[in-house]
């Protein structure tokens, strides 16, 4: 995980530089669709290990500022004691964005964003068999997006995830999770 986070850090000043020549903006009135690959960094307390899965996101740009989105995503893991129970863990979020877009075509847009949605685990253990639970979530966190054309963005974002066991899958304990993304999108029609 501290690898990707550093090779993604390291290509940031040729993201800039790439993007300094795209005429982009975060138009009012349009969508925006694309997937992206997501880093979980569990909650010790959880006792799972860490993993990469995938997801979708689509919003609908309001404004240059204010979009709400909606993202699915599912991650394929293990316990981190014995490493014998598979765990899927997947979430449904619906999310406001604030924008920082404050010139007309500005190819790198950086962004806050808060929200609410459901986290669900499905354990398989190899003794006890299969068992479930869905936990509510709140989430924030911010990234940055580049634009590459008018309507092409790569997008860089960390969130952190707060849940409560129920005690079925998880113990009746406060969850952190941190989660990093890199996807891309594509910003379709507008005003």
């Amino acid at each position: 995980m501290k690898i990707k986070a550093l090779l993604l850090l390291s290509l940031l000043p040729l993201l800039l530089s790439a993007t300094s020549m795209a005429r982009a903006q975060n138009r009012a009135e349009s969508w925006e669709l694309g997937p992206y690959v997501v880093g979980t960094d569990f909650d010790s307390q959880a006792e799972i290990e860490d993993a990469a899965g995938i997801g979708f996101r689509f919003g609908y740009n309001f404004t240059r500022l204010h979009e709400v989105e909606i993202l699915f995503d599912a991650v394929h893991t293990q316990d981190s004691v014995i490493n014998q129970i598979d765990i899927d863990e997947g979430k449904f979020e619906a999310n406001y964005v604030f924008n920082f877009n404050v010139q007309r075509h500005q190819p790198v847009v950086p962004y806050l964003t808060a929200g609410l949605g459901f986290v669900h685990f499905k354990v398989d253990d190899p003794i006890f068999g299969t068992d479930d639970e869905t936990d509510s979530l709140f989430n924030f966190g911010g990234g940055v997006r580049f634009f590459f054309t008018k309507t092409f963005n790569l997008r860089l974002d960390f969130r952190s995830v707060f849940f409560q066991g129920d005690n079925v899958v998880l113990r009746d304990l406060d969850y952190q999770d941190n989660e990093f993304s890199a996807g891309v999108g594509w910003i379709l029609g507008s005003r």
